[in-house]
């Protein structure tokens, strides 16, 4: 694999991770799933269209880090979009941003591929770290705030 198609695959791992704690087992799958499908597409559609970096680019970090910083300060308006659990499915197209803005020669399919991978590892090391049979670690929220946060300040520094 390439070394850029993992590193943009890190927010995916960072993502994933903080998803576990916020949503049932059930959205798992679908989840890594989407993961790929935008990375993959982002990775295909970013250079036929000719999108370059601009401040486009900061708009997936941004959200990412106000998200976690209302999850970590436990904001009501954070608290009641964690229970419907469909904003996750939001995330893989804002993550998938940075596979369009950054040039690279590797295929869309390995893009995906590794998003889709380390999705899946991220899910599986939340799941070990935050769950104990069906009871949610009871910090889970605020750490999944700090993960948003961090996958956010991860798109800043790839993308400048």
């Amino acid at each position: 694999m390439h070394f850029s198609s993992l590193l943009l695959s890190t927010d995916s791992f960072i993502v994933a991770l903080a998803l576990s704690a916020a949503v049932s087992r059930r959205h798992i799958l679908p989840l890594i799933v989407l993961f790929g499908l935008c990375d993959g597409l982002g990775t295909a559609l970013g250079p036929a269209l000719g999108i370059q970096l601009s401040l486009a680019g900061l708009l997936s970090p941004a959200f990412l880090m106000l998200w976690g910083a209302l999850m970590m300060l436990s904001f009501p308006v954070a608290g009641s979009w964690a229970r419907a659990q469909g904003w996750a499915y939001l995330l893989p197209p804002f993550l998938a941003i940075d596979n369009m803005l950054v040039p690279g020669s590797e295929p869309a399919a390995l893009a995906a591929l590794s998003s889709s991978l380390m999705a899946a590892l991220g899910f599986a090391c939340g799941a070990v770290a935050w769950r104990r049979g069906d009871s949610v670690f009871p910090a889970a929220g605020r750490l999944a705030g700090i993960s948003l946060l961090a996958a956010g300040c991860l798109l800043l520094v790839i993308g400048a």
